[in-house]
């Protein structure tokens, strides 16, 4: 009868310990999801500027608006190429041509910025090309976007500054190798022109935003036309970041 006992108690501790551990499972598992839920949200690279009387969630917005009706401000996706922390405050998007002086120029000017501002600043690549899809302009951002896709945008994207003057397609091979990329590859992007559709989607939503030359940048959706002095863009950062 002892034993009997003893056997029950043990049962019925055995029991309370396994629910007691059911449970625990249960909202661990919940909190890790709401857990990585969230990350997914604060982290997410996606950004949009919308105009104030836009609403999103209007029912009677057809379910392709106009960009330029929506828009107040670059959309930042991982589409485009960008250098800095995703989680950063503040996103510089810069509307750029590889055969601009002057975009080479500013272009010196915001890797100092990402650099001084670490974790704090991102910079987003928009391509802008001349409309030609047969001029070394456009070409040259094909050339980018087909390094992109071997995750060597931003070197890559180095040289053609550099070697804007002679920029053809035995100049962005000579890059390719370079860099040691995969240059079959690569030779396959820039015939099928596979980052078109990127390109154009960065022309049609720097038309939409009125975007009338280059260098452009926006800083969040704060507008800068032209070039910028350090200490003039730094201040516009601060007041962003004090948001």
């Amino acid at each position: 009868m002892h034993k009997s006992k003893l056997f029950y108690k043990l049962f019925i501790i055995g029991s309370l310990s396994m629910v007691l551990l059911i449970i625990f499972v249960f909202i661990f598992a919940i909190m890790s999801q709401y857990r990585v839920e969230s990350k997914k949200a604060i982290f997410s690279p996606d950004r949009y500027f919308f105009k104030e009387n836009y609403q999103a969630n209007d029912p009677f917005i057809t379910r392709n608006p106009n960009l330029r009706d929506i828009l107040a401000g670059p959309i930042i996706s991982a589409a485009d190429p960008g250098m800095g922390d995703e989680r950063a405050g503040v996103v510089i998007a810069e509307y750029s041509d590889f055969i601009c002086e002057y975009c080479a120029e500013q272009e010196q000017l915001l890797k100092k910025i990402v650099s001084d501002y670490k974790y704090k600043v991102r910079l987003i690549w928009k391509d802008y090309p001349e409309l030609d899809q047969n001029s070394a302009s456009y070409q040259a951002a094909i050339a980018g976007r087909c390094a992109q896709e071997q995750e060597q945008f931003w070197p890559y994207h180095d040289f053609l500054y550099e070697y804007r003057d002679r920029l053809n397609r035995d100049t962005f091979i000579e890059i390719a190798e370079m860099l040691k990329l995969n240059i079959k590859e690569f030779s396959t992007c820039l015939e099928s022109k596979r980052p078109l559709d990127l390109i154009e989607d960065n022309i049609k939503e720097a038309n939409a935003l009125d975007i009338s030359g280059i260098p452009f940048v926006y800083v969040n959706d704060q507008e800068i036309l032209g070039e910028i002095e350090y200490e003039d863009l730094r201040k516009i950062i601060e007041i962003e970041l004090g948001k």
